[in-house]
């Protein structure tokens, strides 16, 4: 027998495109890049309103990436597994001023 319990919101990390929003717009909301928006979603160009999109489950946080830094000191720094950063990101490089996904520290 099933049973009926509160999953709070949004349990699945869907977002329905909004009017106005962009991919910045959202990924400040919830704090993810605009490129692992587009990544997870496998879109080149912004959906327009009333599409659906998947935000990822990971909990982390965004970091902007300083010069001299690269993938190999940020997972340092983070305790990530380079190959985590690439799959949770889509990059296989960095440059400065660039938001990636990293874990909460």
């Amino acid at each position: 027998m099933s049973e009926l319990r509160e999953c709070g919101p949004n349990p699945f990390g869907l977002y329905q495109v909004k009017e106005g929003d962009t991919a910045a717009s959202i990924g400040d909301r919830f704090g993810v890049p605009p490129a692992v928006i587009a990544s997870l979603n496998h879109i080149k160009d912004f959906p327009s309103a009333g599409a659906m999109l998947v935000l990822p489950s990971f909990n982390g946080q965004t970091h902007v990436v300083r010069p001299g830094e690269d993938i190999p000191s940020i997972c340092r720094a983070y305790a990530m597994a380079e190959e985590e950063f690439v799959r949770i990101n889509g990059c296989t490089f960095v440059y400065p001023m660039q938001r990636v996904f990293v874990r909460r520290r």
